[in-house]
C-alpha cells in the first residue's frame, strides 16, 4: 500500500509541477518569450495537470482490475516526465540552464535542469511501481 500512496505522491507532484516551476519571469511572465512559446508553456502545465490528475485518480480508487489502473496510473506520470526529457532531442532546444544559468543549483558538480528532473522523476515512478507491485504480489499470497 506504501508503493502505491507514494505514487499518487508523484502524481499530484507531477500535477503542480508546471505551476510550481514555471509560472514566475523565467516563463510564462518572461519578456522575451513570444506568446506562442507561451502557448506551449501554458500546454505542458496542463498536460501535466492532466495527466497527473488522471494518474492520482487511478490509484486512489478502488475498480474491477487493481493491476491495470496501477499500469496506467505509474504510465501516465512516466509519459509526462519523458516527454519532458525527450524535449532535449529536439532541434533547437536547450533547458532553463540557456537563459537563467545562475537560477539552476549544482549538486556535485551537476546542474539540476529539466533532463535531471525528468531522470530523477522517472526513476522514482519506476521504483514506487515496482514497489507496489510487490507490495501487491506479497498481499495476494
Amino acid at each position: 500500500m506504501k508503493g502505491r500512496w507514494f505514487l499518487a505522491g508523484l502524481a499530484g507532484l507531477t500535477a503542480v509541477s508546471g505551476y510550481l516551476a514555471d509560472w514566475n519571469r523565467t516563463h510564462l511572465y518572461n519578456p522575451r518569450w513570444p506568446p506562442h512559446a507561451k502557448f506551449h508553456d501554458a500546454w505542458s502545465i496542463l498536460l501535466g495537470t492532466g495527466l497527473g490528475g488522471v494518474s492520482l485518480w487511478l490509484l486512489r480508487r478502488r475498480g474491477r482490475d487493481p493491476e491495470l489502473e496501477l499500469s496506467l496510473g505509474a504510465g501516465l506520470i512516466a509519459l509526462y516526465w519523458a516527454g519532458q526529457g525527450g524535449s532535449y532531442l529536439f532541434p533547437g532546444t536547450a533547458g532553463m540552464e540557456s537563459e537563467f544559468p545562475g537560477l539552476l543549483p549544482r549538486i556535485g558538480g551537476i546542474r539540476l535542469n529539466e533532463a535531471v528532473s525528468s531522470a530523477g522523476m522517472l526513476t522514482l515512478t519506476a521504483a514506487a511501481y515496482a514497489w507496489a507491485r510487490r507490495e501487491r504480489d506479497i498481499g495476494s499470497r
